[in-house]
């Protein structure tokens, strides 16, 4: 019995959400909604071009994935430091 009333009082608190987590929930959907557009809008980009344009395409993002990846570093260089 003596639960009950505790958790009925403090039940208004948890039910409501604080300012912060509303204003990072509508920007997580803001974001979501912008990333959802961005994509269609790019699909549709590409479904509009040519076939050799599409096969560059596909090249390019190769390349540049190949080029853009992160490089390994060597455990000793050859220099020293001081």
């Amino acid at each position: 019995m003596l639960i009950a009333f505790n958790f009925a009082g403090t039940g208004c608190r948890l039910l409501k959400r604080d300012k912060q987590a509303t204003a990072e929930k509508k920007m997580e959907d803001a974001d979501k909604k912008a990333d959802a557009e961005y994509e269609k809008a790019r699909k549709q980009h590409y479904d509009h071009q040519s076939k050799d344009a599409k096969k560059m395409m596909k090249q390019t993002e190769k390349n540049a994935s190949k080029y853009n990846k992160p490089k390994k570093r060597k455990a000793f260089s050859g220099t020293k430091c001081g």
